[in-house]
């Protein structure tokens, strides 16, 4: 029995996989400036970015989250931009 697969359908189901990932902070996203983490926790304490930032230009966070002010001296120290989406 072969079965035919729509790689447009294949790789629809792959993007939104990887949007998901990224939402949810697993995975970094290659942006045209770089790389960026996106991270969807209430919370963002420096566990949570430790070990994750090298290579990062910019760190994303919900726009109700609460980015502890350690965690923002070390965007700071690192240059990596904060940005807030709703």
């Amino acid at each position: 029995m072969s079965q035919k697969f729509d790689p447009e359908f294949v790789e629809r189901i792959v993007q939104e996989v990887i949007r998901r990932l990224v939402e949810r902070g697993l995975v970094l996203e290659q942006t045209t400036n770089g790389c960026e983490l996106a991270l969807s926790d209430k919370v963002v304490t420096l566990a949570k970015v430790e070990g994750r930032l090298a290579g990062v230009k910019r760190l994303v966070v919900g726009g109700r989250s609460i980015v502890t002010p350690a965690v923002k001296d070390e965007l700071k120290d690192k240059s990596i931009e904060l940005v807030r989406r709703q």
